[in-house]
């Protein structure tokens, strides 16, 4: 054998192995493609899936929240009730208190009105009372005199 087939012999089996690596390395990525394959052909049903969920609860919610606004709708009449109701109350509780107000200021007046009257009626049966002696004691006089 010379030199040149010797060459020639040990580059072919560089070659050889060389694409038995190659068929090694081919081997496993065809079996991560395939893989790979599964795993999107599986996600893709399940996402479809779950569209179809998505789609169901979205109708639901649409469903729900027309419900709530025809309710609500239907609430309106009797929340604007109810603040009215709770206006008249203040209404009258506001009279109330001014009439208490009043009546507190007028008892007030009245009271002061009722001692002055006592004072000026106590004066004039003082002043009555007075007089009264003084004619009984110049009757006395006038008979002790006699």
């Amino acid at each position: 054998m010379t030199f040149g087939q010797l060459a020639g012999l040990i580059a072919a089996i560089a070659f050889l192995i060389l694409v038995i690596f190659a068929c090694i390395l081919l081997n496993q990525l065809s079996k991560t493609m395939k893989e790979t394959n599964k795993s999107i052909s599986t996600l893709t049903r399940d996402v479809h899936y779950l569209s179809q969920e998505m789609e169901d609860v979205l109708s639901n919610t649409n469903t729900l929240l027309d419900d709530i606004n025809h309710k609500s709708e239907q609430l309106d009449p009797a929340i604007k009730a109810v603040a009215e109701v709770s206006q008249s109350v203040s209404d009258v509780n506001d009279a109330l208190r001014k009439i208490t107000e009043k009546s507190h200021e007028r008892r007030e007046k009245m009271q002061l009105d009722r001692g002055i009257f006592k004072m000026a009626g106590k004066t004039v049966m003082m002043g009555a009372f007075n007089k009264f002696r003084q004619r009984r004691k110049q009757k006395k006089g006038m008979t002790t005199d006699e």
